[in-house]
């Protein structure tokens, strides 16, 4: 990490986001104008694009798809959503990139304010989340099986101990710079065990996955070795609930469990914010957020494993994926002080 992004992470509108983390209500109706119409679009379409964390990439470029088919319009031409992936230390980091998105959805609110701090005044302080999911715990399930026969306490302390149920154990995390899935396990240890966070971020340093690329994000980088550890050393990730549905869906031999602290958790909402400054591109970018939040677009974000704004999922895909409907338990929102500990905890 270079001196400027240092400088960024330190900056203190962070924290005006943190209250964020836990997600919002989501949706909206849509905007007077922006109908789908019944007659057929002429002319050139209006492509907007927008970027997002490459978790939840497929499942808006689905919403997207069906958006396009419906032909909305605007100032007469057909608006053509393209979605793309990109992970928030990319956004941030590429002002070509950003100059040529018109809308953005990062994991967390906190990196609004992160860009924001580095100069793009064009995101906007505060967005609308459209997905939540939790951040848990992931093993490989034969695993989890020997924790559960040692009846051993799955809480955010695992992430300072060596050993769990007699075997050493492989703790691993995102660097909290390049995902907030590793931020809040950081504040959750603190807030579990009090001035233990250092020691957590000593054992988890060594282990975290390399900055990831526009294919993945952290939350996903993290999951991508559990399975090929060593036997004797008993492996335990902090990434999200979604990644783990989404791993299990390509890893069907050999999936992982998630597991849920004890303490509870926070989640990362996912923020839809229009960016672009062309009036007719924002009025594009306005109409596909409110098309995140009909039914149609709920069903095809829970269906990919994510829940709704709200923490909740429907029947359905609570059974699909063996999760309980209600919002998982919260830990408490983080303070200003827990926020910058854990922002900057990994820096060496």
């Amino acid at each position: 990490m270079d001196e400027q992004e240092r400088r960024i992470w330190r900056r203190p509108a962070v924290w005006a986001a943190a209250a964020l983390l836990l997600s919002g209500v989501g949706g909206g109706a849509w905007a007077l104008g922006l109908l789908p119409g019944t007659s057929a679009c002429s002319g050139s379409s209006l492509r907007i694009t927008i970027a997002a964390q490459p978790e939840i990439a497929p499942a808006l470029s689905d919403v997207a798809d069906r958006f396009n088919v419906e032909e909305h319009r605007v100032a007469g031409r057909c608006v053509d959503a393209r979605v793309t992936a990109a992970p928030p230390t990319g956004y941030a980091g590429d002002s070509t990139l950003r100059a040529k998105t018109d809308a953005w959805v990062p994991e967390s609110t906190l990196w609004l304010d992160i860009v924001r701090d580095a100069g793009d005044t064009s995101v906007p302080p505060a967005g609308t989340p459209v997905a939540a999911t939790p951040v848990v715990f992931a093993t490989p399930r034969p695993v989890a099986a020997e924790f559960r026969d040692a009846d051993l306490d799955i809480g955010w302390g695992l992430l300072l101990k060596d050993e769990a149920a007699g075997s050493g154990l492989a703790r691993s995390a995102a660097d909290p710079r390049t995902g907030m899935s590793g931020t809040i396990a950081m504040i959750a240890v603190e807030q579990v065990a009090e001035g233990k966070a250092d020691d957590a971020a000593e054992a988890l340093r060594g282990n975290a996955p390399g900055r990831p690329d526009g294919t993945s994000g952290a939350s996903t980088a993290v999951l991508a070795d559990l399975t090929g550890a060593e036997r004797s050393a008993r492996p335990l990730a902090v990434t999200t609930e979604q990644a783990v549905i989404a791993y299990n869906d390509t890893h069907r031999p050999n999936p992982v469990a998630g597991l849920m602290p004890d303490e509870g958790t926070l989640m990362l909402d996912h923020p839809y914010v229009v960016t672009t400054k062309d009036r007719h591109r924002r009025d594009a970018a306005e109409a596909f957020k409110a098309a995140l939040g009909t039914r149609a677009a709920h069903d095809i974000l829970q269906q990919a494993g994510f829940r709704a704004p709200d923490g909740t999922l429907a029947p359905a895909y609570a059974d699909e994926h063996d999760l309980p409907e209600t919002a998982p338990p919260s830990l408490r929102l983080p303070t200003r002080e827990e926020v910058e500990e854990a922002l900057t905890s990994w820096e060496t």
